[in-house]
C-alpha cells in the first residue's frame, strides 16, 4: 500500500472531470457559509448594559440626594469655619482701617502686605488640599491669618493712638 503520492494523479483513468456548474455551486456553499450567524442572545447584551446603566444612575442620583454620605471630614470642616471666622474679622480691621487712615501711602503699604500674606495663604491651601491631616499646614493656615489680623489690629491701634496724641496736642494749644 505504500505509493509515492506523485503517482496517484499521473493515472488519467480515475480522475472524473468536475461538472460545468461546480464553480457557481462552489461559490453559493461559501457565501452560505460566510455569512456572520447572528447571535440570537444579543438581545441580552444589550438589555444587561441597559440595566447596568440605570443601576449607576440610579446610584449617582442616590448619592445627591443624600448630602449626608458625601459629608467632608470634620478637620476640614473646622478649619473652614476659622477661616471663615479670621476673613470676616481681617475684612472688617480692613475697612475700619481704611476709615481711619488719612495716609493712602500707608494703606498701600499694608494693602501690599496683605496681598503677599493672601499670596503665602494661597499656597499653604494647595498644601492642605493635598494633605488635610497634616497639623503643620493647619497650623500655618491659622497662623497665617492671625498675622494678618494681628497686622491690622496693631495698625489701628497706632493710628488711634496717634490720633489722640494730635487731640491732646490741639487741646493744649
Amino acid at each position: 500500500m505504500k505509493q509515492d503520492i506523485r503517482t496517484l494523479f499521473t493515472e488519467e483513468d480515475d480522475l472524473k472531470p468536475l461538472p460545468k456548474n461546480h464553480r457557481s455551486e462552489f461559490a453559493d456553499k461559501l457565501k452560505k457559509q460566510s455569512k456572520p450567524k447572528q447571535n440570537p442572545y444579543a438581545w441580552l447584551s444589550a438589555a444587561a448594559i441597559l440595566i447596568i446603566a440605570l443601576a449607576i444612575g440610579f446610584n449617582v442620583r442616590d448619592m445627591e440626594s443624600k448630602p449626608e454620605l458625601n459629608q467632608v471630614s470634620p478637620i476640614i470642616a473646622q478649619v473652614e469655619a476659622v477661616e471663615a471666622e479670621y476673613l470676616k474679622d481681617i475684612e472688617t480691621e480692613w475697612q475700619s482701617f481704611v476709615a481711619i487712615a488719612d495716609d493712602a501711602v500707608l494703606i498701600e503699604r499694608f494693602r501690599k502686605k496683605l496681598k503677599d500674606l493672601d499670596t503665602d495663604y494661597k499656597a499653604i491651601s494647595v498644601q492642605f488640599k493635598d494633605d488635610s491631616n497634616n497639623i503643620l499646614v493647619i497650623e500655618a493656615l491659622v497662623e497665617n491669618l492671625q498675622t494678618r489680623l494681628q497686622i491690622l489690629k496693631d495698625i489701628q491701634n497706632h493710628i488711634n493712638i496717634l490720633n489722640q496724641t494730635n487731640e491732646q496736642y490741639e487741646n493744649t494749644i
